[in-house]
């Protein structure tokens, strides 16, 4: 929003800043922050049975960004991505190497973890169930190919600007550096696609799910449309993104450090429903406060659950306080043990197999027995009816 404001208006660039430079975000940014965060409230008021349309259209703006960032940053480069330093061959072997590889493959993974997680919040929507199959394909072909869009569009940036531009808002807001028409009118447009793509990524990865688990937890007070517009005010103003955003090391460590906490509950999920119920479940009784599965007449959850999620993220947990410290530190100097920043830098991979074995010995051992049952209620009856019971009222 900051960039299509300043090549719009270009003294907009010029407002005096007023914010503490450790902030991360000057003034002008902040006003374009909030321009955006009241922009998307509209979208988040989309039902999100309806909301396709806007993804649809979101999947061909994506490309046609990402592709002209890449092609300006190569052209400018000559053409060429050889002699980046993003390119160099590791000048690290054996251990070293190998942590370093495990906790790069845990950044890609945080990258991937939210949609794994969430995607059942689109999915329930499916016709059949086997329509969701191309998924499994489309979303790891899908992000590897953004993923090595960045990393040519990062090693091309360095012949330009003479360091590595992780970032591509900046490189599109470079596009109006000279000032004339056509660059300005390239930024402008460049940064409207953005906006695009970061309102569908916003929608489909966060304000959806958290809205699900937010309505989940107080369903008396919230419904979806409450749960987003709350889950928008925590994530913009509560999580100050703008923070995170402020240097690549501190987006890798945040992206990398929070699937401590998705990968346990993605083992729950599916230790709960492949494992340990064998897909034979009530899905009436999911919707109903006093089903099967409130569990607990008092504290209504499984407490099973909430052990298996603590063993999960608590171990990793200091290595990824350790890790956020020291991206803000100009000289970095580890808090943690080698031990704990190895656990971290495996902290996907330790978090659901942990959670999940955990859970599944619970849930084996200490079992539960009250939601158990021998075969599947779909609750189809349940529609059939009320389809039935509205014909039967249109008729009279």
């Amino acid at each position: 929003m900051t960039v299509l404001l300043t090549a719009t208006w270009p003294s907009f660039g010029r407002i005096p800043n007023t914010i503490p430079e450790d902030q991360g975000i000057k003034t002008n940014g902040m006003v374009g922050f909030l321009l955006y965060f009241l922009l998307q409230l509209p979208f988040l008021c989309i039902p999100y049975t309806k909301v396709q349309y806007f993804f649809a259209f979101k999947s061909i703006i994506a490309p046609i960004i990402f592709l002209a960032v890449f092609g300006s940053t190569l052209h400018r480069a000559g053409g060429t991505i050889s002699g980046s330093s993003v390119l160099t061959p590791s000048t690290v072997h054996g251990s070293v190497l190998a942590w370093s590889f495990f906790s790069n493959l845990n950044s890609v993974v945080g990258n991937c973890a939210t949609l794994g997680l969430n995607i059942s919040d689109f999915a329930r929507y499916a016709k059949k169930p086997s329509n969701t199959n191309i998924q499994a394909i489309a979303i790891p072909f899908i992000f590897t190919i953004v993923g090595l869009l960045g990393i040519f569009t990062a090693a091309a940036s360095e012949k330009v600007y003479g360091f590595v531009q992780w970032n591509p808002i900046f490189i599109i807001e470079d596009w109006s550096s000279n000032g004339s028409h056509s660059g300005r009118a390239a930024s402008a447009f460049g940064a409207i696609g953005l906006i695009i793509v970061t309102l569908g990524i916003n929608i489909s990865a966060n304000s959806i799910s958290a809205a699900n688990d937010l309505m989940s937890f107080c369903p008396k007070y919230i419904n979806i449309r409450r749960g987003q517009l709350l889950a928008a005010f925590i994530g913009a103003w509560a999580c100050v993104p703008w923070k995170i955003l402020a240097s690549a090391a501190r987006f890798l460590a945040f992206l990398g450090g929070y699937t401590i906490f998705l990968g346990p509950m993605t083992a729950i999920l599916i230790t709960d429903y492949y494992i340990t119920r064998r897909g034979n479940v009530s899905v009436p009784d999911m919707y109903d406060f006093h089903g099967i599965y409130r569990y607990s007449a008092k504290y209504a959850t499984n407490w099973r659950a909430i052990a298996a999620m603590v063993v999960g993220f608590a171990p990793p947990l200091p290595g990824f306080i350790n890790n956020i410290a020291i991206s803000q530190e100009k000289d970095p100097k580890s808090i943690v043990s080698l031990g704990g920043q190895h656990l971290f830098a495996i902290g996907y991979i330790y978090s659901f197999a942990a959670a999940g074995v955990f859970y599944w010995a619970f849930m084996r051992f200490v079992p539960e027995q009250g939601s158990r049952i021998d075969h599947q209620v779909t609750g189809e009856e349940i529609v059939v009816a009320n389809d039935e019971r509205k014909r039967s009222i249109s008729k009279v």
